[in-house]
């Protein structure tokens, strides 16, 4: 089984106007209200690609009643933990001209029975878990380095623990070895220092990442496609060009391809493929986290893996041929 932490859930509303003006009566076209977070995203994909899906994390309110009636449309298994406070609500207006504004409730805080409890569940959960994935932002009353606590609580069960995160709370985990991070360019330079322009210099980041702990690292370079740094190997993995409708959950999409695939035994080369096929699927789906899974077949074959070549030595970085 796959489970899947989603530590800060939310229910997303977005609205479509014919023209966003502050301090005027607006009158949406449109409406839309899904289950949010960068954790539920994954889940969702991954359980439209056939996989069984354990959903963990904290749920309050009638929000969180309304998240609990979309993970049973989409036939996930509800283990989150109920809270005191409401889960949050995230609201996005878009309107005619393309133009996008976010607000964005920081949500409620997490009590420390609450946390304990959640604890509990998720390690009765671990004992029939393979792949774990840590998506998203920390709700507030979790310390900073909880995904680091996680880690290790994978590694203590032999669980691969995927992290999908930014910020302090990636830095402070990363030295509890989790088995593979995904931090795109932006994050990536965050935690590094070091500006990434080229291939070289993301394996060049990469690496000081596997020196403070982390076992794989997946880069996510955007139209230019993903590198992956570590025991797995060192790969260059580009995509094709096509006409896209939707970036956002491209890297949740991604995660989800990644944890599927290495539950399911897939060798390096085509985890890969597979995964970046996933984050392709999205891109030409209006909604967050929608996939196609005959698309994700024919997306797969468009993609290619290579072993990483450092233009700077000319020499291939890894030993071991495409697995």
């Amino acid at each position: 089984m796959i489970t899947v932490l989603t530590l800060n859930p939310s229910v997303d509303r977005s609205y479509v106007l014919e023209d966003f003006a502050l301090g005027k009566v607006q009158r949406a076209k449109s409406v839309t209200a899904t289950a949010g977070g960068k954790g539920l995203n994954v889940s969702r994909v991954i359980s439209t690609l056939g996989g069984t899906v354990s959903c963990l994390g904290f749920l309050g309110g009638f929000t969180g009643g309304f998240i609990k009636q979309e993970l049973a449309a989409c036939n996930l298994i509800d283990c989150f933990t109920p809270i005191h406070g409401t889960t949050r609500i995230c609201m996005n207006f878009r309107d005619d001209k393309g133009l996008s504004t976010e607000v964005l409730e920081s949500g409620p805080d997490i009590l420390p029975e609450e946390l304990e409890r959640f604890e509990q569940q998720l390690r009765r959960n671990i004992k029939r878990t393979k792949i774990l994935v840590g998506s998203g932002s920390l709700a507030k009353g979790i310390p900073t380095d909880y995904y680091g606590k996680i880690a290790r609580i994978c590694k203590a069960a032999e669980v691969r623990f995927i992290l999908d995160s930014s910020g302090e709370s990636l830095r402070m985990a990363i030295k509890e070895q989790p088995f593979l991070v995904k931090p795109n360019e932006e994050e990536l330079e965050y935690i590094t220092g070091m500006k990434i322009k080229t291939v070289d210099d993301a394996f060049t980041s990469s690496s000081l990442l596997l020196q403070l702990g982390a076992e794989n690292v997946c880069v996510s370079m955007g139209r230019s496609g993903m590198i992956l740094n570590g025991s797995l190997g060192q790969f260059v993995v580009r995509v094709p060009n096509i006409a896209v409708t939707n970036t956002v959950g491209c890297g949740d999409s991604l995660v989800s391809g990644l944890a599927y695939a290495l539950y399911k035994n897939y060798k390096v080369a085509e985890v890969l493929k597979f995964a970046n096929a996933c984050a392709l699927s999205n891109a030409v789906h209006s909604g967050v986290g929608q996939v196609n899974a005959e698309q994700v077949k024919r997306f797969t074959k468009e993609v290619h893996v290579q072993a990483y070549v450092s233009k700077k030595t000319n020499r291939i970085m890894v030993q071991c041929p495409l697995k």
